[in-house]
């Protein structure tokens, strides 16, 4: 018996195949070739699996949107921004393991030191960021009135600026979308701030 190859049932559910071709593909299912039943049963399978996908398939003025404000969002931060310490890659000792819950980071970009502490506010669901910003080409170190702002995401949650030391402070509810934009709009550092996020039952809100 002379059977369809598997290249031929792919046509075949995909209407690809001539009439003629077709009417007798599915007369030799119908005479009892199970081998080709089965080829012929995958391949719908994994044309039933091929539509469904397209289910997911985000709206082109979704995906174009999305591209935009990454491109925006990555042009901002081109400053060649690098994190040089980050607490919770360092080891702790045994004795204060657990009771730590405040998290340091230094960053450096082409211009700025920026030293941030995040700490928690215990039983609130609130955090607080502590930082300063320090030239690293200017004569003056520190960077005064710097605007700083806080974003979740595309929305804006509170806003300050460098004192003259260069510091800064910040309160706020604890979120998983956080990001900290220092300086002015057509020249800021973005810097995400992971794992600040709320915790039930008065556990740590940095992770």
């Amino acid at each position: 018996m002379k059977h369809f190859g598997e290249e031929a049932w792919a046509d075949f559910v995909r209407n690809l195949v001539a009439p003629t071709t077709r009417s007798a593909m599915q007369q030799h299912v119908t005479d009892g070739c199970g081998k080709c039943e089965t080829a012929m049963q995958v391949w719908e399978s994994v044309m039933s699996i091929a539509r469904k996908e397209t289910v997911f398939t985000p709206p082109d003025d979704v995906v174009r949107v999305s591209k935009s404000q990454f491109a925006a969002r990555a042009a901002k931060s081109k400053h060649g921004l690098r994190l040089l310490f980050d607490s919770s890659l360092q080891p702790v000792a045994a004795g204060v393991r657990g009771s730590i819950s405040a998290r340091q980071f230094l960053y450096e970009t082409d211009d700025h030191y920026i030293d941030l502490r995040l700490e928690p506010r215990r039983g609130t669901g609130r955090a607080c960021v502590v930082g300063q910003v320090l030239n690293r080409t200017s004569g003056d170190r520190a960077a005064r009135e710097l605007p700083i702002r806080l974003l979740d995401g595309k929305f804006s949650l509170a806003a300050t600026a460098t004192n003259q030391f260069g510091e800064f402070q910040l309160e706020f509810d604890a979120g998983e979308n956080l990001s900290l934009l220092i300086g002015h709009e057509e020249d800021e550092i973005v810097l995400p701030l992971y794992g600040v996020q709320h915790k039930p039952n008065n556990q740590n809100d940095l992770s």
